[in-house]
């Protein structure tokens, strides 16, 4: 290679800005934090066949609430696990203590009419402890037309 073209291949690669310090310049903007949500939804629909998930349902609620994260944390109790309110089924006691201990802490918890009607549950048993609502399933969609998130047990 000659000593003129390679005086030149040298001045050019002097002057061209490497392709990383080109970009070089002010730092980007962090990414701004994800949303949080309005508050969160466990579904608990798990029967007397499974008293630990049961039990689980209403413990991981109460301990979401005492976080302080979430705005609004809300158990929505249909399908099988409409039994946890009626006095007639014997259960561990571990699962309703849960069940009082989430209500103590502010958990807002839903009964399903239509699971209480269905599994023989007093309505007046429920309401003790829970709001009565016509359709489980139609509070969940309105929670989470609302930006909640949904939890299944």
């Amino acid at each position: 290679m000659s000593a003129p073209l390679l005086r030149a291949l040298l001045v050019l690669a002097l002057i061209t800005p490497l392709p990383a310090l080109a970009a070089k310049g002010p730092a980007p903007a962090a990414a701004a934090p994800a949303p949080r949500a309005a508050g969160l939804v466990i579904a608990a629909r798990t029967g007397p066949e499974d008293t630990t998930t049961l039990s689980s349902a209403f413990r991981h609620a109460r301990v979401a609430k005492e976080s302080g994260h979430l705005a609004e944390v809300t158990v929505v109790v249909y399908g099988r696990a409409i039994v946890v309110f009626d006095p007639a089924v014997t259960l561990p006691d571990e699962v309703r203590a849960q069940l009082h201990q989430a209500k103590a802490a502010g958990v807002r918890l839903v009964a399903c009419k239509t699971a209480l009607d269905r599994f023989g549950v007093p309505v007046e048993a429920a309401a003790q402890l829970a709001e009565v609502t016509d359709q489980g399933m139609g509070e969940i969609a309105r929670l989470v037309s609302l930006g909640h998130e949904v939890m299944s047990y």
